[in-house]
């Protein structure tokens, strides 16, 4: 039989069944290690362009969102095998997302637009559509509102999905229709109201949230673990947000994630879009199609690489 994790506590799994129902099970000891290749999707070697074939033995531990099979002995359900992944996040620990809702604040905390970058290209570099959420406008001025606007209609521009939400009202008009059917997680930045959000989302649920510190600009965690809940023929859910961002192996990966650069091509196959560049297209296009902040994140992130970036 075949289900998937939606939630995981102290080495006990809960999945969805074939069924739809919910089932309490725990893992076989035998998925504590497995001989993994380097093909394989809980392979995440940086060596992506190694030719050398191989083998080696890894802990493979299920996540939340995994595609699982089970079997029940007795009256005792049993998580047997994790099928192969298409996607997978490390803290938090998550697979097979097909999409994220970014939520971040208008103000309370301030809109952070290198943390969103950040954010944007660690979810391109591991195959995860982006949406894009601005929370609690309400706080705003008209004129601060409009400023964010302005900067954010570059992002739809290139063809990301943007919503924005109150602090009263929660969900914004048109994003249902894109939950449907869909495993969605939220994220984002700390303190923007993801809990607050998908209580919105799910009337007469009630996850926990917090206030944000005034003195730091930030909120606190209140999600302290992943969960997925069943909604619209698909499932959504918290996490405890991103701990650990800026994954990337190369500035190859790095520059691949900022999609609009493909739309300039350049002289050079590998040119990595840098102030120095000499005939580069995108460089070319800098506030003439390229949003001058966007390009200015781009170089910031290339510092960090390989570095963690606390949100």
């Amino acid at each position: 039989m075949i289900g998937r994790v939606i939630s995981l506590d102290s080495g006990v799994y809960k999945i969805i069944g074939e069924n739809q129902e919910e089932i309490v099970l725990k893992a076989r000891g035998k998925l504590r290690h497995m001989e993994v290749s380097k093909h394989s999707s809980f392979n995440k070697s940086d060596n992506k362009n190694s030719t050398k074939t191989s083998t080696k033995r890894m802990k493979i531990s299920p996540k939340v969102g995994d595609i699982v099979t089970y079997e029940k002995t007795l009256d005792t359900y049993y998580l047997d095998d994790v099928l192969p992944r298409k996607n997978e996040l490390i803290r938090p620990d998550i697979a097979n997302v097909d999409q994220i809702l970014l939520v971040f604040s208008a103000k309370r905390p301030d809109l952070n637009l290198l943390l969103l970058d950040t954010f944007i290209s660690n979810l391109e570099y591991n195959n995860i559509k982006p949406l894009i959420v601005i929370s609690k406008i309400d706080l705003c001025s008209d004129d601060e509102l409009n400023k964010i606007k302005g900067d954010m209609s570059y992002y739809e521009q290139i063809g990301y999905d943007v919503f924005y939400s109150n602090s009263l009202v929660g969900v914004p008009d048109g994003i249902i229709p894109l939950l449907q059917n869909k495993v969605t997680v939220l994220s984002g930045q700390t303190g923007a109201g993801k809990s607050t959000f998908i209580n919105a989302l799910i009337p007469g649920f009630k996850l926990e949230t917090n206030d944000i510190s005034l003195a730091l600009n930030r909120g606190k965690h209140t999600t302290r673990r992943s969960h997925l809940y069943p909604y619209f023929g698909g499932l959504i859910g918290d996490t405890p947000g991103f701990s650990k961002l800026m994954t990337f192996s190369s500035e190859k990966d790095l520059r691949d994630t900022f999609i609009e650069f493909k739309n300039y091509p350049c002289t050079f196959r590998d040119c990595l879009h840098l102030p120095s560049s000499k005939g580069c297209g995108v460089i070319a296009h800098i506030n003439d199609g390229i949003k001058n902040t966007r390009y200015q994140n781009y170089l910031k992130m290339r510092e960090g690489i390989g570095k963690k970036y606390d949100n």
